[in-house]
C-alpha cells in the first residue's frame, strides 16, 4: 500500500468520511475537519509516522471549532486586530509529511 493510500486510508478510518471522497487535493475544510478534530487527526498522524512536532504552529492552518468562527471574528471587529489568514491544509499536505516524515512546509 502506498502512503497516499495509507493517509486516505487513516483519514477514512478516523472520521467516517467515505476514502472515495478523500484526494490529495481536497483539504480538511472541504472534508469537515476543524478545530480540535483536526487537532486530534494530525497528532495521531504525527505519532503514527514519527513525525518532530517541534516548530509546528497548527493555529496557522486550522481555526476554531465551527461554532466558534463568528465569535472569533466579532472579538476581531470590536478590537481592531484581524483575524489570522489561515492556510487550509490539504491530503497531500498529510500525504508528504508521512512520506518526509517532517512537517511538509518546513524546509528542515
Amino acid at each position: 500500500m502506498s502512503t497516499e493510500q495509507e493517509v486516505v486510508a487513516f483519514v477514512a478510518k478516523k472520521t467516517g468520511i467515505s476514502a472515495s471522497k478523500i484526494t490529495p487535493e481536497k483539504t480538511l475544510y472541504d472534508l469537515g475537519i476543524d478545530g480540535d478534530d483536526a487537532v486530534e487527526l494530525i497528532t495521531e498522524l504525527f505519532d503514527r509516522y514519527k513525525v518532530p512536532v517541534e516548530g509546528v504552529d497548527l493555529s496557522r492552518y486550522i481555526g476554531p471549532e465551527a461554532g466558534f468562527t463568528v465569535l472569533s471574528h466579532l472579538f476581531c471587529a470590536l478590537t481592531g486586530k484581524l483575524t489570522v489568514k489561515r492556510r487550509y491544509l490539504k491530503i497531500g499536505d498529510l500525504i508528504k509529511t508521512a512520506e518526509d516524515r517532517r512537517w511538509f512546509d518546513t524546509s528542515v
